[in-house]
């Protein structure tokens, strides 16, 4: 019901009766609506932490990189309505605010440890003005948060199409970032480097054991 109304026009109400069962049942789990997004927030973090999880265990970071990408957005679209509400969720709820900011961290640091781990292998140069890789992280922070807002108002695709144009999108943000070495893992994997339009081929699935 929020993906199709949007939180501002659900309440705990309608809620019940979409599910048939008593307002008084549903207030016995969740006293709130703000109460019903935190859990269904926490639902998001816990799936992308295991994404987080499988990224640490992959040799090849840029192909494990796009699949962790792509799997991600696709349970952010699953669950739509709170990216393209986040303002709104945002205001409505200081509780949520607070501990979204502390994820946000979390995030932030799990992209710095994937900076380092490129560097390592010789896939990442050096930075070359102070900072430069925390703006890059603070630019994926902004691509990952509104892409599906800007989707909704920009963009006519079937749905996988979709998701798979937003996390081509955010991988090209590494490229101008990648040493020689790297760029070539990056035509590797997508055949060649990003477009004018910032956008690079979808590459073979890989399936996970």
């Amino acid at each position: 019901m929020f993906n199709k109304y949007g939180v501002s026009d659900v309440s705990l109400r309608k809620i019940a009766a979409e599910l048939g069962i008593s307002h008084t049942n549903l207030i016995y789990h969740y006293k709130t609506k703000n109460d019903l997004l935190d859990q269904l927030h926490r639902r998001i973090l816990e799936a992308a932490q295991r994404e987080n999880e499988q990224l640490k265990k992959e040799e090849d970071l840029i192909g494990g990189l796009y699949q962790t990408t792509l799997t991600g957005f696709r349970i952010l679209y699953d669950y739509r309505f709170f990216m393209i509400d986040l303002n709104y969720i945002m205001r409505s709820n200081p509780e949520l605010h607070r501990f979204f900011l502390e994820v946000e961290a979390i995030r932030a640091g799990m992209y710095r440890d994937l900076l380092h781990q490129l560097a390592a292998q010789d896939l990442l140069r050096s930075e070359e003005y102070p900072e430069e890789y925390e703006q890059l992280i603070r630019s994926i922070r902004v691509l990952s948060d509104y892409w599906i807002a800007s989707a909704e108002i920009y963009d006519q695709l079937p749905v996988p199409e979709l998701i798979a144009r937003y996390a081509r999108l955010l991988l090209s943000m590494f490229y101008p970032y990648l040493t020689e070495r790297g760029k070539q893992r990056y035509r590797h994997h997508f055949g060649q480097a990003p477009n004018t339009a910032g956008e690079v081929p979808t590459p073979p699935s890989k399936k996970r054991d």
